[in-house]
């Protein structure tokens, strides 16, 4: 999106309407030139914008972007960097690339042209209606010691969620979703590199599914805050709640492990004591009982008369017919 288009976004207000000469006047514009941004708006990011003879222009509904401003002022922790980016390729990737800004180095897009989610797929990531966050840090931990990572970043996902939206059944589909009345709202990828001195560069990106209602690419069942809250999310509340949780949560981690999460994520876990169906790398599909997590992270299964465990794989609830 090309900067007059975002200002033009900018003086749009859900309350009332605003003409397309006095928006044209406040950026030195033509109307002409505003009406083709609108046009631009309506068709190529989705955002469905009223057009009125006589009074001009005003959203269908609430839009907040997001503020770099308020949000950093608002995150408690120091040594944090924060870029807010109108659209980017994908969040992890932009930062994979960057070099380290502070002991934490966040970024927060409104749009990804290329969003990933684990095994490659791709992340459905709109216009200014999801949160698309990442965050960068190296811990002193090297590769073998960060089993469970992934769990104990779905476990503050979650408090984050439940702090500000107490109303919520948030739970935790091992290994990294975060799930809403067997629906999913949120899905996490973190990406590792090992560094010299014991230390690990690792990239976190969360998707939360936000103010997204209707999208007919998306195969799987899923739910969004606004869905299941019925009103209109700001998301720069939300990722400074993530924020505040997310980092001392990595603290703790660093400090420790992931055994001193796995009392937070049994009060979270999804599947526990449901007949599921775990997915090995495509190839084999084994059927069991999930039992909780063990103290690196790991899926105990029964299986029969025995509990086995598993690292990785994609777990999958076995309806009963």
């Amino acid at each position: 999106m090309n900067t007059t288009t975002l200002e033009i976004l900018k003086q749009l207000s859900h309350e009332t309407y605003i003409d397309g000469t006095t928006i044209g006047n406040a950026l030195g514009i033509t109307r002409a030139a505003v009406w083709k941004a609108i046009q631009k708006l309506q068709n190529d990011y989705h955002i469905a914008i009223e057009s009125h003879r006589v009074h001009g222009y005003k959203l269908q509904s609430p839009l907040i972007m997001l503020d770099q401003a308020k949000i950093l002022a608002a995150v408690e922790v120091t040594n944090v960097a924060l870029e807010c980016l109108t659209t980017v390729d994908s969040t992890n990737t932009y930062l994979q690339n960057s070099a380290l800004k502070s002991k934490y180095h966040i970024c927060i897009a409104e749009e990804q042209r290329q969003g990933k989610g684990r095994f490659d797929r791709v992340w459905c990531s709109p216009f200014a209606e999801n949160l698309y966050y990442s965050l960068k840090v190296s811990l002193q931990k090297e590769l073998s010691e960060l089993s469970g990572l992934s769990l104990a970043v779905a476990v503050s996902v979650a408090k984050a969620l439940v702090n500000k939206y107490p109303t919520l059944d948030i739970k935790i589909k091992w290994p990294n979703d975060i799930y809403i009345n067997a629906k999913k709202l949120s899905g996490i990828l973190i990406e590792v590199k090992a560094e010299s001195n014991a230390q690990s560069q690792i990239v976190i990106g969360i998707g939360i599914n936000v103010n997204m209602q209707q999208r007919g690419d998306i195969t799987q069942d899923w739910t969004s805050l606004t869905s299941e809250l019925n009103h209109y999310i700001d998301r720069n509340e939300l990722a400074i709640s993530l924020s505040n949780e997310l980092i001392p949560s990595l603290q703790r981690f660093e400090n420790k492990d992931f055994s001193i999460f796995i009392e937070d994520y049994d009060k979270y876990d999804y599947l526990k004591g449901k007949t599921i169906g775990l997915n090995i790398l495509n190839k084999e599909v084994i059927t069991g009982v999930a039992n909780g997590v063990n103290a690196l992270g790991q899926l105990k299964l029964k299986v029969g008369n025995s509990e086995r465990v598993f690292a990785s794989g994609e777990t999958s609830v076995i309806k009963k017919s």
